[in-house]
């Protein structure tokens, strides 16, 4: 650009502003003075780390409350099954988080003004699909939590690590259980012999 042009354009610049420009702006070519602009973090990944441990907590807790810690520390499937678990949990949380968050801003923008049949038409699909996340979320915890008494019952009956004499009662769990509890107590000697009992008489 040539220089006469430059000089007009400062001189319109400075008509329409009301005062002399600077030749220089300081610092404006100085690297080290420019503000570094921090980039925002990224909160939806955040949500869904604060979402898994939540999950996490709930699925640990319910897992102590069926098992040992050593069958957990011991058995691999249920480990593997409990992170999966952990991560459909996790993401039904987060979903219906993001529902809520949804609803909150459409319910901000109709109180307004915008009363738009359209918002409420939107409104009252998130609030169903919410409660669908709801639901979803409820069995899925009743079928999450079946299945780990299932795994309990399991190994009672098939590996013997729940079984327990208590002031010599049997505690068991399931009947093919309680009869092998039985067996092991007539061999024991704990029950008196039927059989001879019987014969006598």
């Amino acid at each position: 650009m040539k220089e006469g042009s430059k000089d007009k354009i400062r001189s319109s610049l400075e008509d329409l502003i009301g005062h002399d420009l600077p030749d220089e702006v300081p610092g404006l070519n100085d690297k080290h003075n420019l503000t570094r602009v921090k980039p925002p973090e990224n909160t939806n990944s955040q949500a869904l780390v604060k979402a898994k441990n939540q999950a996490t907590n709930v699925l640990d807790n319910l897992l102590k409350f069926y098992l040992s810690e050593e069958i957990i520390e011991e058995q691999e499937y249920i480990r593997a099954k409990s992170e999966l678990d952990k991560c459909a949990l996790g993401m039904l949380i987060r979903q219906m988080e993001n529902s809520e968050k949804a609803i909150t801003l459409l319910m901000d923008t109709i109180n307004e003004g915008d009363v738009a049949p359209r918002m409420f038409e939107v409104l009252s699909d998130l609030q169903r699909t919410l409660l669908d996340i709801i639901k979803s979320q409820t069995m899925y915890m009743v079928a999450v939590e079946e299945n780990v008494k299932k795994i309990s019952r399991d190994l009672d009956v098939y590996h013997g690590k729940s079984n327990k004499k208590i002031d010599n009662k049997v505690s068991s769990r399931g009947t093919k259980e309680l009869m092998k509890a039985l067996q092991d107590s007539i061999e024991d000697g704990e029950i008196t012999d039927v059989e001879g009992n019987e014969d006598e008489e």
